[in-house]
């Protein structure tokens, strides 16, 4: 009957289950056929059968069995499984084949009975071998179904399941099926196949809780068979078609589901039927053979379907909807329409060309679907205008698909409406179950085919048949083809499966549940996400009750409290502590946690990973789950992760309602306790404590920070979580832990100071050039590390450490949560080189941040990245932290960018265009990511240890006056045991330059008060390494010792000082240095005590006459140097100035100098005031010296020998006054800017910050520039006779005034007057100088010079006036002359009224020619003195025009003095000086404003002073 022969191309789908349906499942058999299973295998293990007993046989050996000994195969073991098969048949009696499978068999030993099938193992199997073994088993079963539908056909009828009550519903079917099945067990159909089947299913509700093989007989009085046409079976009263209503289907079917069988609103059969004779065709009793008839039709048709004979299944089917639909058997009606339905799917799925029955096509009213009438699209009241089913034409396969999509609409709308016309007007009402399931499949149909565009093509016919989800992917711009219904229809019509509150009695709570879960499929099928979590919450409010309930009755079954059966859970062997595969028990458990997760993801809870044995996550912290879609995703610890994770987990906070998400999650805490299952329990309790907690890393100031959750709901999770670690490690689950909630626990990793003789300093490579100085070199470089020389750098230091040295690392954690946290270990994770951390733990305290030490040694030289930390949380499991030292808080959009479940997830409801901002928004999401710190230390290699052992001081004190210098000792010991020290620096700090640093950097400062600080600090250090200029690179050989001598300079306000010797280890020479080495640090401190010795206390210079340096002229021009031929009156003017013997020894030596060699004509006064402030007598020398550098030796020392000096001694308490000779100083430019001895403070575009006027800052440039030439021209010592001890006298505080400054200073333009007498030309050409001579031979001369501008001339003598112009400036100079004549100590007018007095020859103001740099211009004026008496004779040059272009002549402009070795000033050889503008005066207030643009006006110095006299007589001067 079932033959496969018949359909060759048809297909046997088997669906496995390792458990029995539920009993309210088994009771709609046969309406609904696949309900009940077909065939119970067994599976053995061959390996225990291949020989010798078996070991622990699972069944008892209490029967022979007549069969032949093989080899291998002993008796016991087929007896063992022959038992195993019988108890098979005593425990599933309804199913038609009961065999078992013996995997792994050899094959080898006597023939097995039929019942029993070897299965070889897969290196002996062929590809053939499994096809061939399912083929033999479905070969008994379709000989099995044979029989069945033969027993079936002899039935009368076969009543429509009813709906059983919940209260009557057993809750093991298969648990006492001794006691239900009278004692008796059927026969084997092996062995008896063609008895026919004697119990009924409709015995009873307690009888029809199972159904036999055998469909029942109808309860009726005895019949001689189907065969007998004279039986007239009771025909009811009302047997005639019942009308149809216009009504909603929905209501009614709650209605009559809601109420149990044979209460008010089920008709009694005393009122419904009536026994009366009926005769024809149109009799009742005839209606309800044809009823029977179609009903047995349906089963069979069904069991053709099953047996993949689908056009024996088509033709059967097709008749017996015919029947049903012709005697309104609604319910057989709508049941055979869908299994004609189901035919037709697996002819499309098969890719088979098939004709839609003509039966499909509803010609009826539609008014009363649901579906019709939300449908935007009206469906049409007839058959579609296609190509009729019937024609020969019609068997194209895509029509005939397109056919069946636009008929599904209206036949799934026809067959709902059929079961609820049934349930409404006829006592024929399928259970709650059947109706809510058929009406899911419908709504799954329709909404893949919407979801296939409004098409059913084959990948979905492989979605609907074979249950494959498709990736689609979603275009936008799709469109159907032909009108089919929109999600909201299907959705409406979907939701009349959902089972009402008044249904709780007609389904069971695994039924609801299951019914529910269905409802959720296809709403996640249509996208319609958050009414799937509507409906899952249901479920999760119906799964809760059933799931605590169960669990009270296994601990009442087990005898313990409920609270206690968990650990006796673990005893009865099938608990989570039971070692089941990880399949049978891991998917049952990642299905419900990922069905809570859902639902949680949904409402906008923050959910984690699972982290349990099961969730395959590996030490390394890798979980590999599914997610919604089924794809597999890779979670990671990584940084990238951690930091997406945070921003996801903050816009899903922000998401959905709080209160609502902890409801949500206290349920999924529920549901898993109840399982129990205890990695749920944690997840979603740490689950809970993430969504409550602020997600945020707060400020140090910051009061955001604190959970939502009261403080006893917090402590309440914790010690569910606690209790639950205590549980899991009582069973045996030693790695189910949670995952902590807080991903900033880890807020700052630093690395503490070590002690500074171990720290370790980085230094440049020019650092090594500076050490390598020796000698004279040192005195430009004092300090081995100059600050004032190094680069400002701005960066963050550079952390070092050593490899191998034990390192001290803070770690900074939070608890923003009300209740402690116990870390029980933690671990520094770094990159690049290898950290070995101790393993230590503590307590962090609630609502705080805490820090905890942690020690650590790097084992080798590199880069050292602290990425995080490896934390280990009680409860928790491992896993890495990042660093967030950075405060951070999510910042919400203002603008509203996702709205529904996209604003949780973050996702984009619709493609961006091209131009739109997504450039922007990613900028600004990048933005708002938590920064996660890496602290970056380097690791150098291992460097000696060097300590101090012994000094020459004592106490490390020293005693010294002002000015003085002493030296000490200190040795250096090596105690590295391998290590040398090839490396040592050495620098120094003291009070006095901490002291001047900090006001060097204030910028209030003048330049001139800023040079000055900058210059005590870098020239006069307080202390100094001094070594000899040929000493080698000093080293410490390991356990060696070094003597260093340190050399201590008494400055006022040194009190302490230090010496820092960075000493390393470079193991190369210091050429091959590449950027930087490393060094450690030893620093020893000294006490200083700095008494004043000499002290400069106040200063002036005065002008100088320069008839000194013109009588040593003059007397050097004389025969022996004899002073008679000097005038009386001269005699008379040197004896008076001779004050004291003193003062004449003083100057005697240096006056007979001046004019002569070397020095100068032109010289000013010192005047130095110098106190003692030692209680001893001090000698005072001081030096001056006439130039600077002038004579041909090498070196500066030989001007300091041919200086004079002055000598004097200073009592306690006293202060004397030093006269001094300093020679007068001509400064190319002393308006160049003051310069910066900070390279730091050195640049090329400096604004000014004063607000001193021009004239101002050109009167401080001035004074600044001589006041430097000054203090290079003098020296002062002292030195204490009784004891030898000596010192320098500072002079730098010496000032300067503006008079002073006029008295020091020579003007850019010389000018100088001399008489001669008027001469003929021949004579002036033969013997010129003769005629200036003093030493002429005419006794009585026209013209006696008695000083450098005096002169003695007679009257009435014609005269020449001889004025001199050289110009020392370096640009050229337009000069106008004026001469101005007048009568000396008289009144203004009356000086100028020299007519009949003076007589000139010229013009007394003229102009001349250009002054070239350098030149001399002589202009002559003739004279004469008309009378006697004093005549006074000014000169004056005006600046006719300025000299705007570049100097002329660079040999020009060689100066008499200059500022050596700086910038500006006089200083420098002549090119530099004349390479200069004339007013150079530097940038500081822009550009070239202190340049003099008017003319200038220089004055003779000395004017002339002429005594006239009569030749009768004779004046005296």
């Amino acid at each position: 009957m079932f033959s496969p022969l018949a359909f060759p191309t048809g297909l046997i789908l088997y669906e496995l289950s390792t458990s029995i349906p539920p009993p309210s499942h088994l009771a709609l058999a046969p309406f609904e056929l696949y309900r009940e299973p077909l065939a119970v295998v067994a599976i053995a293990d061959g390996k225990d059968y291949n020989g010798g007993p078996a070991s622990g046989s699972p069944f008892p050996d209490n029967r022979d069995i007549l069969e032949a000994r093989g080899d291998r195969n002993t008796k016991e073991d087929i007896d063992n499984l022959l038992e195993s098969v019988i108890s098979l048949k005593d425990q599933y009696p309804t199913s038609l084949v009961h065999q078992v499978f013996i995997f792994d068999h050899d094959g080898q030993g006597a023939i097995l009975p039929p019942s029993l099938v070897p299965v070889p193992s897969p290196e002996k199997s062929r590809t053939t071998t499994m096809k061939t073994i399912m083929c033999d088993l479905t070969s008994l079963i379709l000989a099995e179904m044979t029989s069945y539908a033969k027993s079936l056909q002899a039935l009368q009828k076969i009543e429509t399941p009813k709906q059983l009550q919940v209260e009557l519903m057993p809750t093991d079917y298969f648990s006492s099926q001794d006691s239900q099945t009278d004692g008796s067990r059927p026969s084997s159909r092996l062995s008896d196949s063609q008895t026919p089947r004697s119990r009924s299913p409709s015995r009873g509700i307690e009888k029809s809780l199972h159904r036999m093989s055998t469909p029942a007989h109808v309860s009726m009085p005895e019949a001689p068979g189907p065969s007998n046409p004279g039986s007239r079976p009771t025909t009811p009263v009302n047997g005639l078609r019942t009308p149809d209503v216009k009504s909603d289907g929905l209501n009614a079917v709650s209605e009559r589901a809601a109420s149990p069988i044979g209460k008010e609103t089920m008709r009694p059969a005393s009122r419904d039927r009536v026994s009366i004779p009926g005769f024809g065709p149109g009799s009742v009793g005839e209606r309800e053979r044809n009823k029977a008839k179609g009903r047995i039709g349906l089963v069979v048709g069904s069991m053709y379907l099953l047996a993949g004979r689908w056009p024996d299944a088509v033709r059967e089917l097709v008749e017996s909807a015919t029947l049903a639909k012709a005697n309104s058997d609604h319910v057989w009606h709508a049941k055979a329409l869908d299994y004609v339905l189901v035919c037709v799917l697996m002819y499309a799925w098969a890719g088979m060309d098939f004709e839609i029955p003509q039966i499909l096509y509803t010609v009826g009213d539609k008014s009363n679907s649901a579906l019709g009438k939300s449908s935007k699209h009206p469906f049409s009241n007839s058959t579609p205008d296609l190509p009729s089913s019937r024609s020969p034409n019609a068997a194209n396969r895509l029509v005939s698909l397109q056919n069946l999509t636009n008929l599904l609409p209206d036949l799934v709308n026809n067959i709902l409406h059929l079961y609820v016309r049934a349930a409404t007007f006829t006592s024929d009402q399928i259970p709650q179950v059947a109706f809510s399931e058929s009406t899911i499949r419908f709504a799954r149909l329709l909404a893949i085919i919407e979801t296939s565009h409004g098409s059913l093509d084959d990948q979905a016919l492989q979605q609907v048949v074979l249950n494959r989800n498709v990736a689609r992917k979603d275009n936008p711009m799709a469109t159907k083809l032909t009108p089919f219904p929109s999600k909201s229809e299907i959705t409406a019509l979907l939701f009349r499966a959902f089972p009402s509150s008044r249904a709780e009695t007609s389904i069971s709570t695994a039924d609801r549940i299951t019914v529910l879960a269905g409802i959720a499929s296809v709403l996640s099928i249509l996208g319609y996400h958050r009414k799937k979590a509507f409906v899952l919450r249901e479920l999760m409010a119906v799964l809760l009750p059933a799931l605590v309930q169960s669990r009270k009755d296994g601990a009442a079954e087990m005898g313990v409290h409920p609270a206690a059966s968990l650990s006796s859970f673990d005893l009865s062997g099938r608990g989570l502590g039971h070692q089941e595969p990880a399949s049978s028990r891991g998917d049952f458990e990642h299905g419900i946690q990922s069905f809570l997760a859902f639902v949680c993801q949904v409402y906008g809870i923050v959910l984690s990973a699972p982290t349990g044995p099961n969730s395959d996550r590996d030490h390394h912290g890798q979980v590999e789950h599914a997610d919604s879609g089924g794809q597999k995703s890779v979670y990671f610890d990584s940084l990238d992760a951690i930091t997406a994770r945070v921003v996801q987990h903050a816009t899903t906070r922000s998401f959905g309602g709080y209160t609502l998400k902890l409801d949500i999650l206290r349920s999924c805490i529920n549901i898993c306790e109840a399982l129990p299952d205890l990695e749920g329990i944690l997840r979603f309790s740490s689950d809970l404590l993430r969504t409550a907690g602020s997600g945020i890393a707060p400020g140090p100031e910051s009061t955001e920070g604190s959970p939502k959750l009261s403080v006893d709901d917090q402590v309440r999770l914790a010690n569910n979580i606690s209790r639950t670690i205590n549980a899991a490690k009582q069973l045996g689950l030693e790695k189910l832990e949670a995952d902590y909630w807080d991903d900033f626990l880890i807020r700052e990793v630093g690395v503490i100071d070590a002690a500074s003789s171990k720290a370790v300093h980085p230094h440049a490579k020019a650092v090594l050039e500076i050490a390598g100085k020796t000698g004279t070199e040192e005195e430009k470089g004092p300090f081995i590390y100059n600050p004032f020389v190094a680069k400002s750098n701005s960066t963050v230091p550079e952390r070092l450490l050593v490899a191998g040295q034990e390192v001290e690392f803070r770690v900074t954690l939070q608890n923003l949560f009300d209740f402690d946290i116990e870390v029980e270990w933690l671990r520094l994770q770094t990159n690049n080189v290898a950290v070995e951390s101790t393993v230590q733990g503590m307590m962090i305290g609630p609502y705080r941040t805490q820090t905890m030490q942690l020690l650590g040694t790097p084992t080798g030289p590199g880069s050292l990245e602290i990425m995080g930390c490896l934390v280990k949380i009680k409860g928790c499991r491992e896993r890495r932290f990042p660093i967030f030292s950075i405060p951070w808080t999510n910042k919400q959009d203002p603008k509203v960018k996702h709205i529904g479940l996209s604003a949780a997830t973050g996702t984009p409801q619709r493609p961006s265009s091209v131009v739109s901002d997504s450039g922007k928004s990613q900028n600004r999401s990048k933005a708002n990511l938590p920064a996660a710190s890496t602290v970056t230390l380097t690791v150098i290699n291992a460097q000696p240890d060097v300590v101090v052992r012994a000094t020459t001081l004592s106490q490390s004190a020293i005693m010294l006056l002002e000015g003085e210098t002493k030296r000490f000792s200190v040795t250096l010991h090596n105690i590295s045991k391998s290590l040398p020290v090839d490396l040592l620096l050495l620098s120094f700090t003291d009070s006095t330059s901490s002291s001047m640093q900090s006001p060097a950097t204030k910028r209030e400062l003048s330049p001139a008060e800023l040079h000055e600080l900058e210059f005590s600090s870098s020239h006069r250090q307080a202390l100094r390494w001094r070594r000899a200029a040929n000493d080698a690179d000093p080293s410490i050989a390991p356990r060696g010792d070094i003597a260093l001598e340190i050399e201590v300079f008494g400055k006022p306000g040194l009190s302490y000082g230090t010496i820092q010797i960075d000493y390393g280890y470079l193991g190369m020479p210091k050429t091959e240095v590449k950027d930087r080495f490393y060094t450690r640090r030893v620093v020893v401190p000294l006490t200083i005590t700095v008494n004043a010795s000499a002290d400069l206390v106040r200063n002036d210079l005065l002008p100088f006459s320069s008839d000194f340096a013109w009588l040593n002229q003059q007397r050097q021009h004389l025969p022996n140097g004899s002073a008679e031929s000097t005038p009386p009156h001269d005699q008379r003017r040197r004896a008076g100035s001779r004050v004291t013997p003193k003062g004449e020894n003083r100057f005697q030596s240096l006056l007979k100098r001046l004019g002569l060699g070397t020095y100068g004509e032109d010289h000013c006064l010192l005047l130095l005031d110098l106190h003692n402030a030692w209680p001893n007598p001090l000698s005072i020398t001081v030096q001056v010296r006439e130039t600077l550098n002038k004579d041909p030796s090498p070196g500066g020392a030989d001007s300091w020998k041919r200086a004079y000096s002055v000598h004097e001694v200073l009592q306690p308490g006293h202060t004397s006054r030093l006269v001094l000779l300093l020679p007068r100083i001509f400064l190319h430019n002393p308006y160049a800017p003051i310069p910066s001895l900070n390279p730091a403070h050195r640049r090329q575009y400096v604004v000014s910050t004063s607000k001193v006027s021009p004239d101002v800052e050109r009167t401080s440039r001035e004074v600044f520039w001589y006041r430097e030439e000054v203090l290079k021209h003098i020296r002062a010592s002292w030195e204490e006779d009784s004891t030898g001890r000596n010192g320098e006298i500072e002079l730098r505080g010496l000032r300067l005034t503006n008079r002073m400054v006029d008295a020091l200073k020579l003007e850019d333009l010389a000018i100088e007057m001399t008489l001669a007498p008027a001469v003929d030309e021949a004579e002036d050409e033969q013997d010129d100088d003769d005629n200036n001579n003093i030493n002429n031979t005419n006794p009585t001369p026209p013209v006696h010079q008695t000083a450098r501008s005096k002169f003695t001339v007679p009257t009435d003598t014609f005269l020449v006036l001889k004025t001199r112009l050289t110009n020392r400036s370096p640009h050229p100079i337009h000069p106008l002359l004026r001469l101005q004549p007048s009568l000396r100590n008289l009144p203004y007018n009356v000086a100028l009224d020299l007519a009949k007095k003076f007589a000139f020859n010229g013009l007394l103001q003229q102009t001349l020619p250009p002054l070239m740099p350098g030149g001399v211009s002589e202009v002559e004026l003739g004279c004469c003195f008309l009378c006697g008496g004093e005549f006074e004779i000014h000169a004056e040059v005006e600046e006719v025009r300025v000299w705007n272009g570049a100097p002329v002549s660079a040999t020009a402009t060689a100066t008499a003095s200059g500022l050596e070795g700086e910038e500006g000033g006089g200083g420098g050889s002549g090119a530099e000086a004349g390479a200069r503008a004339r007013a150079d005066s530097g940038d500081l207030m822009g550009g070239n404003v202190l340049e003099r643009d008017e003319r200038r006006i220089w004055h003779a110095r000395e004017p002339c002073i002429v005594y006239a006299q009569d030749e009768e007589h004779e004046v005296l001067l």
